[in-house]
Parts: C-alpha cells; structure tokens; sequence
C-alpha cells in the first residue's frame, strides 16, 4: 500500500511543480485565443507529417519542409504559442526525467 501513497504524493507534487503550472497556465492563455490554437494545431500536425516524411519520403520531406519552416517562424513568433510550446518542453523534459528515474530503480533486475 506503501508504494501508492508515494504515487500519489508524486502526482501531487507534479501537479504543483513550477513546471506543470505553467504549463497549464499558458495552454489556457492558448486555448482561450481560437487563433493560437488553431495556429498550434496546425504546427503539430505539420511537425508530424515532417517526422514522417523524414523516415519514409526524403523528397516529400524537402517539399514540406519550407513550407513548416515557415509556419514555425509564425509559431515562434506569438508570444503565446512560443511561451506555451517552451513550458510543453520543460513539462516534458521533467517527467522524462521522473520516468528515467523510476526505471532505472529496477533497470539491473532486467539484465
């Protein structure tokens, strides 16, 4: 029982983390702005299909590539897609860390 308790206190130190709040801070500043989202929407999609591109059509990929670079500059370029996109990444980059420090608790027993 032990161990979920201390899930659940991770999960609330998560959801209280500098990281997370401002994540979520900043994707409601997003949401609340139907230009940005749509604007943001679309950055994702085309960030996808350029990832694709990159493993299975190297010339669709040149093709797209253009035109996402220039989508981009107009993502990075609104204060808030940029803020948000930023707080994504720290988001991210932090439970990537939790996640590696988890399995690497248990990481010898699988050798």
């Amino acid at each position: 029982m032990a161990i979920y308790e201390t899930a659940t206190k991770l999960a609330n130190e998560i959801k209280s983390s500098k990281e997370y709040t401002q994540f979520k801070k900043y994707m409601q500043e997003v949401k609340k702005d139907p230009e940005c989202e749509k604007l943001l929407t679309e950055y994702k999609l085309n960030q996808v299909k350029i990832q694709n591109f990159m493993v299975n059509d190297q010339k669709e990929q040149k093709r797209n590539s253009v035109k996402f670079e220039s989508l981009k500059k107009k993502v990075f370029n609104n204060k808030k897609l940029s803020r948000y996109l930023n707080s994504e990444q720290q988001f991210t980059s932090m439970m990537a860390h939790i996640n590696q420090i988890l399995s690497q608790a248990v990481e010898n027993d699988y050798k």
